[in-house]
């Protein structure tokens, strides 16, 4: 890889950013689902079944995209990045979490037991599974590329994404949860697709945007319609293409609004991890002045939960006490402080996908 070359990796923040920004909508509508302290129109309930349709799985294809090139492939260093930028950020902020939701009024949460606290540790609270799953999944897939290098992460891939068609096709039940297939499938997909340099020269095209998002349009309505079956997994594909296929056609990182925006993608770890507690106390704020708007909660909802996490991501970052609050590794923007990018922080990193 020649010095300059993480300059091709802004699409992956571009990617993140899309992705994150799904993820803050999508759990700002389910929180006032749940919440239940207005009627839950039926554009909400369908909007949140199609954003859910791919918005995960881009983040494991995302994930595995960058693991082949990643330089933390000592034993030792593998094992320091992924406890610091998963393990540690899922064990603090979930039981952070956990202990914040049983305190919280029942009408806006559905409060944790104290006595089922130590539990969490084991078992994630809503969006932190993802964080287990891939400490799992990557330690996996690092297994098979020390047994059979670039081959071995093939075969892998291969087989995790036939099983993942079949068990959806046969409709499969288990003990497993199918995220977590999902996950092991997506993920090797992305360490596919980061040798097929092709495929990505094939969705830089206005066409195959086009052609992703009426893909994915078709089978998530008849996901929606018809229920589940091998047409899940192969909504989320699609999906997870257009958003890549959109994040390659978007102009390089150079004014401020594309700056900005690929800035979200270097922060969605801290985003992320912190988004829910301040959605719900959002949403808490506005039930006590006695604010109702679906409109209103869904934006400020949306706006305090990204804002919110970026300060104090950046603050974090700039005292230096990032790994020590559960917000991953330091690591210093490519894009807030001007658009050259500097080769000294590559922003193909796992861990901080």
């Amino acid at each position: 890889m020649t010095a300059a070359a993480p300059k091709r990796f802004h699409w992956i923040d571009y990617a993140k950013a899309i992705g994150i920004l799904l993820v803050v909508f999508g759990h700002v509508i389910i929180g006032m689902r749940f919440s239940a302290f207005t009627q839950f129109p039926p554009w909400m309930q369908t909007t949140e079944f199609y954003i859910y349709s791919f918005h995960m799985p881009l983040f494991f294809l995302l994930s595995g995209y960058v693991f082949p090139i990643s330089k933390d492939k000592a034993f030792g260093r593998f094992l320091g990045s992924s406890l610091i930028n998963l393990f540690l950020p899922y064990l603090i902020w979930n039981v952070l979490f956990a202990l914040l939701k049983n305190l919280s009024s029942d009408s806006v949460h559905v409060a944790v037991p104290l006595s089922d606290i130590p539990k969490v540790i084991l078992h994630p609270i809503q969006h932190f599974w993802f964080l287990p799953y891939l400490f799992l999944i990557r330690f996996l897939y690092w297994f098979a590329e020390r047994i059979d290098g670039s081959r071995g992460l093939g075969v892998l891939a291969a087989g995790f994404s036939a099983w993942y068609l079949i068990y959806w096709a046969l409709g499969i039940q288990d003990a497993v949860d199918p995220r977590f297939y999902m996950g092991l499938a997506m993920f090797g997909l992305g360490t596919l697709l980061e040798r097929r340099s092709e495929l990505l020269d094939a969705l830089r095209r206005v066409g195959a945007l086009a052609a992703c998002i009426l893909a994915w349009a078709a089978l998530a309505t008849v996901c929606y319609l018809y229920g589940v079956g091998l047409f899940v997994p192969l909504a989320a594909l699609a999906g997870v293409a257009a958003v890549v296929s959109l994040a390659l056609l978007l102009p390089a990182p150079a004014a401020p609004g594309s700056r900005a925006l690929a800035f979200l993608g270097e922060a969605s770890l801290g985003i992320y991890i912190t988004h829910g507690i301040f959605i719900a106390l959002t949403r808490t704020l506005l039930l006590k002045v006695h604010v109702t708007a679906i409109g209103v909660h869904i934006l400020l909802g949306t706006m305090v939960a990204v804002i919110c996490p970026i300060i104090l991501v950046i603050v974090a970052n700039r005292l230096g006490l990032s790994p020590f609050i559960g917000l991953g590794r330091n690591w210093s923007s490519r894009y807030l402080r001007g658009h050259v990018f500097r080769d000294t922080q590559p922003l193909a990193r796992p861990g901080n996908n």
